[in-house]
């Protein structure tokens, strides 16, 4: 394993010695090759310590690094410097905000490190598969490590990047499963690093159980290109008073079930869906996997900020033409008692009644369903237009869809507001933000505030999933309205008009049952895109985005082939 020298000088080599590298000698060759495979190059500094660290600044690098004999070759030393800058440069690209420590001890915060490297790494192989190769080389780690606590982390940082490698261990085997939704390691369950500390949690609890002993002043993450996971967490004094306390592990006892936060994530629920393929002129029946949660409302002390926030959007003011005539008419279903009394009393008194003498039946307005779907995807982080640049298409969707809802909502006008994001067939996220039944208030808002941005859209398997919910609901009317900025796309899909034709066949499916399906677009570049799969009159784009919120409004407001 790669042991960083203190000093060049220190490191010298001789006869014998195993081979050593100075980043100075590196800095002329790492510079060109990060930007390279990420576009963008962090600063490289030496770093004071004898492991690659990350700071605000940039990437801190030892400033040697000697191999031990075993490892020894030609370019091996090279190779660490390669490894630890992409690894350090692959949590720039994919990580996230520091976490706030909260209640996690040692064994949680070192397991939430190790899931956080696999998570970065993986979502940086699934792009540049050649990585994987190079961070692979420094994995060594095997049952005859033993089966103390670090040597159980190594081998299932190994497990968790080596698809190949089949660790015997239940822990390990454990660890794996829960990282990964399948078999073969390609879809992760937890995409987001807030949500490590539940998984950690439920492993660290095993080690508690086994009673392994942990070290956490000499611990150092293994491989050694890693760097030492300091930056994940906020410093003590920055950490929020209302931070929810995730459990450490426990002692060994007879209760064998893992402990769970006071609000842990809500657990997907699978459905499984056709798509159509265009290459085969024919549907896959139970091709695509769509996971439903829910997710969690703000705790208490979030809800006053949301709800102050959302006070404040004015509620739209939607002119919606009246479902009948009013007052006495010349016919109708029956007699006006008050036009027919006062048109008796005009002719008694040798004056022209008035023949307007009936009233029709007032007819209720018919009842509605309608549900907004907002397409979450990566590209929905960019600016929207008409605006400064501090608001987001996502942001701007989000608002657009909680106004709408609230100008159309009543008693007879049901509405939900969901939104979706997609990382290969296997896993299309589906959150239900607002559900039918919710009322909009501060949670509701809160849901809808949460929605955050990434991954990429399968619109047909949301389409057919929105559909189904949507059906579901007891109206004459019922809409469904998708809010996009761009055409579907996914990462195991490289035919661009594959996707397009199988959301076509989904809105074509969605009509048989009856069901309208609209689009309000964010981006006039994927309009050839939306008019295929919505059809001429089924989609319009709005020069700003301030005009979303009525035009989601009259989406669904509007008949039938308006």
């Amino acid at each position: 394993m790669a042991a960083p020298l203190p000093a060049r000088a220190a490191a010298s080599p001789t006869a014998g010695a195993p081979p050593w590298l100075a980043l100075a000698d590196m800095r002329a060759e790492l510079g060109p090759y990060l930007r390279t495979l990420w576009r963008a190059a962090p600063a490289l500094a030496e770093a004071d310590a004898a492991r690659p660290w990350l700071s605000a600044r940039g990437v801190h690098l030892p400033p040697t690094v000697a191999l031990a004999a075993h490892e020894a070759d030609d370019g091996a030393a090279r190779y660490w410097y390669r490894a630890a800058a992409t690894h350090a440069a692959a949590h720039r690209a994919y990580g996230s905000q520091p976490l706030a420590r909260g209640h996690s001890g040692p064994v949680v915060r070192a397991l939430v490190g190790l899931l956080e490297d696999a998570r970065v790494e993986h979502l940086a192989c699934r792009e540049l598969p050649g990585l994987r190769r190079l961070w692979l080389r420094f994995h060594t780690a095997s049952p005859a490590l033993g089966d103390g606590f670090e040597a159980l982390m190594q081998r299932l940082a190994r497990s968790l990047l080596d698809a190949g490698y089949g660790d015997p261990h239940p822990w390990v085997a454990k660890g794996r499963r829960l990282f990964f939704l399948d078999d073969h390691g390609q879809v992760l369950a937890v995409p987001h690093t807030a949500a490590l500390r539940t998984l950690a949690a439920r492993l660290g609890h095993d080690i508690g159980q086994m009673r392994a002993g942990f070290n956490d002043r000499e611990y150092l993450v293994q491989p050694s290109y890693r760097d030492d996971n300091a930056w994940l967490w906020l410093p003590e004094q920055a950490a929020p008073a209302a931070e929810t306390p995730v459990p450490q592990p426990q002692a060994a006892g007879a209760n064998d079930t893992p402990p769970q936060p006071a609000q842990a994530p809500p657990e997907a629920v699978r459905y499984r869906y056709p798509e159509w393929d265009r290459l085969i002129a024919r549907q896959r029946p139970a091709w695509c996997t769509v996971l439903e949660t829910r997710p969690l409302a703000l705790p208490r002390s979030g809800r006053a900020a949301v709800a102050a926030r959302t006070a404040r959007r004015k509620p739209l003011r939607v002119p919606v033409t009246p479902a009948f005539a009013r007052g006495a008419q010349l016919d109708g279903d029956e007699f006006d008692l008050d036009a027919l009394a006062q048109a008796a009393t005009a002719g008694r008194a040798g004056l022209a009644p008035d023949a307007r003498v009936h009233r029709r039946r007032a007819r209720q307005a018919e009842p509605r369903a309608s549900l907004w779907l907002i397409d979450a995807s990566a590209s929905s982080a960019g600016p929207a237009r008409g605006h400064d640049g501090a608001t987001s298409l996502l942001q701007a969707a989000r608002q657009a869809a909680w106004l709408a809802a609230r100008s159309a909502q009543g008693p007879r006008h049901a509405c939900a507001i969901h939104g979706f994001c997609s990382e290969g067939r296997e896993a299309v996220h589906y959150r239900r933000l607002k559900d039918f039944g919710d009322a909009l208030d501060a949670d509701a808002a809160a849901r809808l505030d949460g929605l955050a941005a990434g991954l990429s859209t399968r619109l047909g398997a949301a389409l057919r999933h929105a559909t189904a919910l949507l059906g579901r609901q007891r109206a004459a009317r019922r809409t469904l309205v998708l809010v996009s900025d761009g055409e579907p796309h996914d990462i195991d899909t490289h035919d661009p008009r594959y996707l397009v034709e199988d959301a076509r066949r989904a809105v074509q499916a969605a009509a048989r049952r009856g069901i309208t399906v609209r689009c309000v677009g964010l981006d006039p570049a994927a309009a050839p895109a939306l008019r295929r799969i919505f059809g001429a009159g089924g989609y319009c784009v709005p020069a700003r985005a301030d005009a979303l919120p009525s035009l989601l409004a009259r989406a669904a407001l509007s008949s039938p082939g308006r």
